[in-house]
């Protein structure tokens, strides 16, 4: 019978605890999207149940990469490349404190093959490094990169209400199917920024 691998978010959990979330932790979700992801999950759940169709879920935390646009990330790496051409004079920036759990897009990959050939039918699985950095460490990171010196200003357009202050998750039932995270966020970061200086917005 076929597979399906619905693709949920850490967003169903809701802001954090303090402590890392796990997948059998209650669902809080504190956004529109967030609330989707988990009814996509339950009618999944549903469908396991009484078709016996192969369902699982995974949780995706923040997924990062050369190419994916409109994440704290790629904005940063993008807004610092713009200072570095003179094409801007500051970067502007929102949210500085939020804590995220940054997950590589070629592990985040490795992890759904994985899910689908060796998870269980009706779990869920979060995808994540299990390591917790502040958005500020994000920055840190990058402007240690940049060629030029960069002028931050925060902008409260950017400034989102329903921002959950920590999403960190315990990522012990993928390793359980074998799975390693293998790329570090910072040779994420440096992809990143490479990927934007090489003209990808030209």
């Amino acid at each position: 019978s076929p597979t399906v691998v619905l693709a949920g978010s850490s967003a169903e959990y809701g802001p954090g605890k303090g402590s890392l979330l796990k997948e059998s932790d209650e669902l809080q979700p504190a956004s529109p999207y967030g609330y989707s992801k988990v009814a996509a999950e339950q009618l999944g759940w549903l469908y396991w149940r009484t078709q016996g169709l192969r369902v699982l879920c995974v949780r995706p935390f923040a997924v990062i990469g050369v190419r994916k646009v409109s994440d704290a990330c790629s904005d940063l790496a993008r807004g610092i490349v713009a200072v570095e051409r003179g094409a801007s004079r500051i970067l502007a920036v929102g949210n500085l404190g939020a804590v995220r759990d940054f997950v590589d897009v070629g592990d985040a990959v490795r992890a759904l093959a994985l899910v689908a050939e060796k998870g269980d039918a009706g779990e869920a699985y979060n995808i994540c490094s299990g390591t917790g950095h502040a958005i500020h460490e994000v920055l840190d990171r990058l402007r240690a990169q940049a060629l030029v010196e960069i002028p931050v200003e925060q902008d409260p357009e950017r400034l989102r209400p329903s921002d959950d202050p920590v999403l960190v998750g315990d990522n012990s039932k993928l390793r359980a199917l074998g799975w390693r995270s293998t790329i570090s966020l910072d040779q994420s970061l440096a992809e990143i920024i490479t990927h934007w200086r090489a003209g990808a917005d030209r």
